[in-house]
């Protein structure tokens, strides 16, 4: 994967970019989990019309999701922007269906039904490109089985799950920790999904469960979990 395309885009994305020293100028596709606000934050999406944040952006960034997704952009863009020019040249919108394969610039990505909010699609991504495979799994709480089927197609070199309640599991609704992980890890190597080569991350960690890094990365690792934390980078 490259620099090229962004998953979600949080209330603090913005923010994220300058501590990390990320270029949001250099993306050309965002794909969407879902319509919440700590996965998609529509006004951080204004900054990208001059003279906000990104005075030489000068193409659309793609924008794909859901109908909810759509929908708070739009509305937003027009409380923002009445001229239209936001929409108009600088954010192109997708919507998606759930089992649809679409192309995102040089990757193939399909959206499966995340268990996550049953108001709207949420999706699970599977990411392809030259020959390497990501899962993008979260928010989620288990799959369902027809989501299992549709995994059941792919070999993944990369797998990242919800850990949202970190070592616990029953907390949050929609959401998984480290037992759930450990059940669709086996599910994966079992069903010839995964292998020993493929690199299975955990986050996010809700901070109410002490995600101490230090403290959770020797666990995480005993089960065959690289657990994440803030501008990690993983190679595959």
């Amino acid at each position: 994967m490259d620099e090229g395309l962004l998953i979600d885009f949080s209330m603090d994305g913005y923010a994220q970019t300058l501590c990390r020293g990320l270029d949001l100028s250099a993306i050309d596709h965002l794909l969407v989990t879902h319509s919440h606000e700590d996965h998609l934050f529509p006004l951080g999406l204004m900054q990208i019309k001059p003279p906000m944040a990104y005075y030489d952006r000068e193409r659309h960034l793609d924008v794909y999701g859901n109908g909810m997704v759509m929908k708070k952009i739009r509305e937003m863009a027009d409380a923002f922007n009445p001229e239209g020019e936001i929409l108009r040249d600088y954010l192109g919108l997708r919507e998606v269906s759930p089992f649809e394969t679409f192309s995102v610039g040089d990757y193939r990505v399909t959206a499966l039904p995340a268990n996550h909010d049953k108001r709207e699609d949420c999706f699970i991504y599977v990411i392809e490109r030259e020959g390497h495979t990501l899962l993008y799994g979260h928010d989620s709480a288990m799959f369902a089985e027809e989501t299992w089927e549709a995994l059941g197609r792919f070999s993944f070199d990369c797998v990242v799950l919800d850990c949202t309640m970190v070592e616990k599991t029953g907390i949050f609704a929609g959401h998984m920790g480290l037992p759930d992980n450990i059940r669709v890890r086996e599910r994966m190597l079992a069903e010839g999904m995964a292998d020993a080569h493929t690199k299975f991350v955990a986050t996010p960690f809700v901070h109410s469960q002490n995600p101490v890094h230090e403290r959770i990365t020797p666990i995480f690792a005993e089960k065959g979990f690289i657990a994440a934390y803030d501008g990690m980078e993983v190679e595959f």
